[in-house]
């Protein structure tokens, strides 16, 4: 089998085209570009031929399959995106009587813009919790970015003293993986974490409370009636402002309920299972990344670091999040639709 020809790049071409209109000989082009003779004869020849510089059309080993298998198989990944490229191959093979390898399939499929990736976890959603997010979405949709800078938001997180859910990058040399300022501290069970409860609106952070134990229906009512009010005041929300709570149990108990009637009727209403609205996730992970970057040897400088760093987080930051609303709401309408 003879060896490939080399291809030239459509810059050297050019400057093959240029030297040869400029009447210079084929010898002179090959000894000052240091290309072979022959290449430059086969590119002038083509340039004469196609009045193109570029390659010949149609050069290249011919493709293995043809249109209809191509469709046959991005329509067989359309309808189910869990089927492998091995299972692909082999239906081909039987339907079609084509013989092709699992390289091609994905080569295939890629070329209609779909790619492996890892499916990404999400709680299942039930029926009625879908059409209380469509309700959701029907409700607060059409709401202006006004509205939402009147609304406190919040939520709860834990925040480990070791052994961070995210990954931390670092710059090392071969060899290098396990100096000490090259890894990161693990102990066995996590080495302890710390529970908080934070409110915060566009126009910055409001409260944030450490919470000591295990918080149940009244210590929960206890941090409402300590910091809700006061957060709403410290933020300037505007009078009739609006509360964001989950649908704990804890949050919807008769206890909390009746209070929350009583002292601050006006509570968002909220759809199960839907964390991807709340901005104060994008919050809590913020401070999730600042806090890689301090060094914590116990849990006192956790709990100082936390409180440092959520107290520094900029009001433009939170009024970032809080803005995103009608995108978020958007998304999830056309997604609920589409299920």
């Amino acid at each position: 089998m003879a060896p490939p020809r080399k291809q030239y790049s459509l810059d050297m071409r050019n400057l093959v085209i240029k030297k040869h209109l400029n009447k210079i000989s084929n010898h002179e082009i090959s000894g000052q570009l240091c290309i072979p003779r022959t290449s430059v004869l086969n590119i002038v020849r083509n340039f004469k031929d196609t009045g193109n510089v570029g390659q010949k059309p149609g050069r290249g080993r011919k493709r293995k399959t043809s249109a209809l298998t191509d469709r046959l198989i991005v329509r067989k990944v359309l309808r189910d995106r869990r089927k492998s490229a091995s299972t692909i191959e082999e239906e081909t093979k039987a339907e079609l009587a084509v013989s092709i390898s699992e390289q091609t399939v994905r080569n295939r499929i890629q070329e209609k813009g779909l790619h492996g990736r890892v499916a990404r976890k999400k709680p299942l959603i039930k029926p009625h919790a879908r059409k209380m997010r469509l309700h959701f979405c029907k409700q607060y949709g059409k709401q202006p970015v006004s509205f939402w800078n009147n609304v406190l938001w919040s939520d709860e997180s834990k925040f480990n003293l070791f052994g961070s859910d995210g990954k931390v990058m670092v710059w090392r040399q071969p060899g290098e993986e396990f100096f000490s300022e090259c890894t990161v501290p693990t102990v066995k069970h996590g080495g302890g974490s710390i529970m908080v409860w934070g409110y915060f609106a566009s126009s910055g952070v409001g409260n944030l409370v450490i919470i000591r134990g295990n918080m149940d229906t009244v210590y929960y009512k206890a941090i409402l009636k300590r910091n809700l009010k006061e957060s709403g005041r410290k933020l300037k929300l505007k009078r009739g402002w609006w509360f964001q709570q989950d649908n704990d149990p804890k949050h919807t108990s008769i206890l909390v309920t009746n209070w929350l009637k009583k002292n601050h009727p006006k509570l968002l209403f909220w759809a199960p299972y839907s964390p991807d609205f709340n901005p104060i996730e994008h919050l809590w992970a913020e401070v999730e990344r600042r806090l890689r970057k301090i060094h914590l040897v116990n849990m006192d400088d956790l709990e100082r670091a936390i409180v440092d760093v959520w107290y520094s987080i900029e009001p433009e930051f939170c009024e970032k999040l809080v803005h995103s609303m009608p995108t978020r709401i958007a998304r999830a309408f056309h997604r609920a639709i589409e299920m």
